[in-house]
């Protein structure tokens, strides 16, 4: 009986282990990118500084909106990569500007590097930007 009740408690300890072992980063797809950071973008001659906030918006189709992305004001949709989650992309209008591109979040999740080309009118350009939270 006693050995009986080592084991019960041994595997309680387990469980309780392990549980508490999982990263809270892995609890969404989505959680590692949120949040504020100040961008610094780079497209053809100019270069411009802003801040721009990224949020969810749809956990089961792993969406968020980059609102101010490229300092345009606007909130873009973008996806986490089906095969890579630490990559998001983006291929969507906004205010008649076509932005095709991606962004990858480092392992500290505190820097996202993006490379995008942007469209409007027949004028194309390509951008390089590092966001910082």
């Amino acid at each position: 009986m006693n050995d009986l009740r080592k084991i019960r408690i041994l595997l309680l300890l387990l469980i309780l282990a392990i549980s508490t072992g999982c990263n809270r980063d892995e609890d969404s797809i989505l959680l590692k990118f949120l949040g504020e950071y100040i961008t610094e973008d780079s497209c053809g001659p100019s270069n411009t500084v802003y801040t721009m906030v990224i949020r969810e918006k749809n956990e089961n189709n792993k969406e968020l909106y980059l609102e101010n992305f490229g300092g345009y004001g606007a909130a873009i949709v973008a996806r986490v990569d089906d095969n890579n989650p630490d990559k998001i992309k983006i291929d969507t209008y906004s205010d008649n500007l076509h932005i095709v591109g991606e962004g990858t979040i480092n392992n500290e999740r505190n820097k996202i590097v993006f490379t995008y080309d942007t469209s409007n009118n027949g004028y194309s350009v390509s951008c390089s930007s590092i966001a910082k939270k």
